[in-house]
């Protein structure tokens, strides 16, 4: 049985279709809830490969994940 004094574990998940869509529409609430104690996650569904006109899939995919995760390492 649980400890009745114990706080339940609070974690959020933002989920987004999109490579920067997290960024742009979810980040606040983010920082909000980290700083509020809670445990925050990010999940986008698309690698963004297909997200340039003038860089090749795998290019953009890669320029994707590293803006995700110098964001990421930001919201902590």
């Amino acid at each position: 049985m649980p400890d009745s004094t114990e706080q339940p574990r609070r974690v959020a998940i933002a989920i987004a279709a999109h490579p920067d869509d997290i960024e742009f529409m979810m980040a606040g609430t983010l920082l909000l809830l980290r700083e509020a104690g809670w445990e925050t996650h990010c999940l986008n569904i698309s690698s963004g490969n297909c997200g340039s006109v003038s860089l090749g899939a795998e290019e953009i995919e890669a320029k994707r994940l590293s803006e995700a995760r110098e964001a990421a390492a930001i919201l902590g």
